[in-house]
């Protein structure tokens, strides 16, 4: 069964990055909206930026906790609170890194009376985020968000 949605059928993302003439650069999104990253020092770099790799986590915490909102929105839940942490596990195999995991943790906390409401909106969070939806063919992905009432 195909899943109607009130979004549009296909979007595009765009982004450009330019090189900062040291160890990282500016990634520039829609709108002019820009993100400073650059290499942790551990790898020679400056560290003076976000590293792309927790531009990924963040991204992915980021897909799932708009998710949820957009889920929240449609039944009417009362949020009192969200906190999503996550983290990728990245593993040298002689050839170079590979992110081999991403755990997502957290809590969501909902109104009184709410938490059936929570939990479904918590399951079909993880269900239809677009970012986690495509990458859990080849990057595992655990949750172990909690929800709970106020």
């Amino acid at each position: 069964m195909r899943l109607k949605t009130r979004y549009p059928e296909v979007i595009v993302y765009k982004a450009k990055s330019d090189w900062d003439g040291k160890t990282g650069g500016t990634a520039t999104v829609s709108e002019g909206r820009t993100m400073v990253f650059d290499t942790p020092e551990t790898y020679g770099g400056d560290g003076n930026g976000i590293c792309p790799d927790e531009m990924f986590v963040s991204a992915v915490l980021g897909c799932l906790n708009n998710t949820f909102l957009d889920f929240q929105r449609r039944f009417e839940l009362e949020l009192v609170s969200m906190h999503l942490e996550g983290t990728a596990t990245a593993k040298f195999d002689d050839e170079g890194y590979q992110i081999t995991q991403v755990e997502v943790s957290g809590e969501i906390v909902v109104g009184e009376d709410e938490l059936e409401t929570g939990k479904r909106c918590a399951v079909l969070m993880t269900k239809f985020c677009h970012l986690t939806r495509s990458i859990k063919d080849c990057i595992p992905i655990t949750y172990a968000v909690n929800v709970r009432e106020a």
